[in-house]
């Protein structure tokens, strides 16, 4: 794959309202979305996210929320509440997903429903916002396909993640476990990290690559999370289950001592985990 992101320190116009305006429009492409209602769900969220991994800044945030609200500025957009008729005034949280929608207007709606239209407009995007070398990976549904829907490709049949759902979440956590800090990986070029990309809810139920479902943990925590030994909360703190005795072994001990420490987490607020996902396993935890 290519340049993974715009040259560190180039002036750049913020990528979020073009980006959207991709997403969406691959959605039409697909029939999962119209001109006239235009969802506000996982599925665009992820489609945004995969491009914002391409082109993104160190200070770009992964935000999808703020075009789908703030596009109504530029006269062709316009975002509603669940009535469908009362225009968006506030900001858009990922609760309000499969709730909210958006519509094309001013006659952008006829122009968008036409297929040729649709393609026109995905160039002059391109070309209008992003450098060239990117083209064919903005432009590919492949970019999609990699981040977060090949279950066919998965990591490793014990765990059961996509290659790209462990690149994207060691990027986002720079390669440290968000329970101990531990942070090893070896010279700059070789891929070989010491950390695990460890699901929230496991993919096996919940169908969901998308990052805000994952940590980066090291093996010895993602094995004692995975059997329900230990959980990140809500509350963005670490939580131990009542079996584990700090008195009968050293391990134990280093698993005791990590109740009430708070969760590592990235920088990009965008990334944080989602508190329901923190919320189910703080729930599995064995009592």
């Amino acid at each position: 794959m290519g340049t993974s992101r715009l040259e560190e320190g180039a002036p750049h116009e913020k990528p979020h309202k073009p980006l959207l305006l991709l997403a969406v429009l691959d959605l039409i492409d697909e029939g999962k979305a119209s001109p006239e209602n235009i969802p506000w769900n996982q599925d665009l969220r992820d489609r945004f996210t995969a491009r914002f991994l391409l082109v993104r800044k160190h200070n770009d945030q992964n935000n999808p929320d703020l075009p789908f609200r703030y596009l109504a500025g530029d006269g062709f957009w316009q975002a509603y509440e669940a009535d469908g008729t009362t225009p968006i005034q506030r900001e858009i949280r990922v609760t309000d997903m499969n709730e909210v929608f958006a519509r094309f207007q001013n006659g952008f709606e006829f122009l968008v429903a036409i297929p040729e239209n649709r393609q026109t407009m995905r160039e002059t995007l391109i070309a209008r916002y992003f450098p060239q070398s990117l083209r064919e990976e903005l432009v590919s549904k492949k970019v999609i396909q990699n981040i977060y829907t090949p279950r066919a490709a998965e990591d490793t049949p014990e765990y059961g993640r996509s290659p790209a759902f462990r690149r994207t979440i060691l990027e986002v956590y720079d390669h440290q476990c968000a329970a101990c800090g531990l942070r090893i990986r070896l010279a700059q070029g070789n891929d070989v990290s010491f950390i695990d990309a460890a699901h929230l809810i496991p993919f096996s139920e919940s169908y969901n690559d998308h990052p805000t479902n994952g940590l980066a943990l090291c093996k010895n925590h993602h094995w004692a999370m995975d059997r329900n030994i230990i959980a990140p909360g809500p509350d963005l703190h670490w939580h131990i289950s009542r079996l584990i005795d700090p008195r009968r072994s050293n391990g134990e001990k280093e698993l005791y001592e990590l109740t009430g420490k708070s969760v590592l987490l990235p920088k990009d607020p965008a990334f944080h985990p989602d508190p329901q996902g923190l919320e189910w396993r703080k729930k599995k935890l064995s009592a």
